[in-house]
């Protein structure tokens, strides 16, 4: 993927097809094209169709990881305790990348975030869906920052926080041969 697609976050929309003619038809030669004035409203950019697919991929992903926290701690610690024999029987650690929930909950209520982040901003540069390095825009507060995806280091930072995606993606492949060879014993 390119730098200037992903720093920039948007390209001009396609041009046009040409007008197709039909095989054998005769050829009128057409008349010369007449400038068009220049527009005055402002342009419409489209974001590239593979960051679309990427970042309905990663909500997906850390909606899928939020419902592995919910099985495994209960939402806000309601049956913290009543699971704990099912994190011991999966050898999850309190550390467990798996463990916080407020990283789904950032995506899902995005619109709760927009509306804190224009009351808090204090030059409300709003940047987002952005497939490259954390500082790729310069002087921009990471709070300022909604979608970043960092390659370099597989994190998303979101609103000032951090997600390791590798880390966690990394526990969920370490849990899945052990809940299915779990699931499959005989109670």
């Amino acid at each position: 993927m390119l730098a200037s697609e992903t720093g920039i976050n948007a390209l001009s929309p396609p041009a046009p097809p040409a007008p197709s003619k039909a095989p054998g038809a005769p050829t009128t030669p057409e008349p010369p094209e007449t400038p068009e004035p220049p527009e005055t409203t402002t342009t419409t950019t489209r974001i590239p169709p593979h960051q679309d697919v990427f970042w309905a991929s990663v909500q997906s992903c850390l909606t899928a990881v939020a419902n592995i926290s919910k099985a495994c701690w209960g939402e806000e610690g309601e049956y913290r305790k009543e699971r704990k024999p099912l994190r011991r029987s999966l050898g999850i650690k309190k550390d467990s990348p798996l463990k916080p929930l407020s990283r789904r909950n950032n995506f899902e209520h995005f619109d709760e975030q927009i509306d804190e982040w224009f009351s808090t901003s204090k030059n409300r540069i709003h940047v987002d869906r952005i497939i490259g390095p954390a500082n790729i825009i310069g002087g921009v507060s990471t709070k300022d920052m909604f979608r970043v995806f960092d390659p370099t280091t597989a994190e998303v930072v979101f609103w000032g926080e951090r997600y390791p995606l590798k880390t966690i993606m990394d526990e969920v492949t370490r849990l899945y041969p052990l809940a299915r060879s779990l699931g499959d014993k005989p109670v």
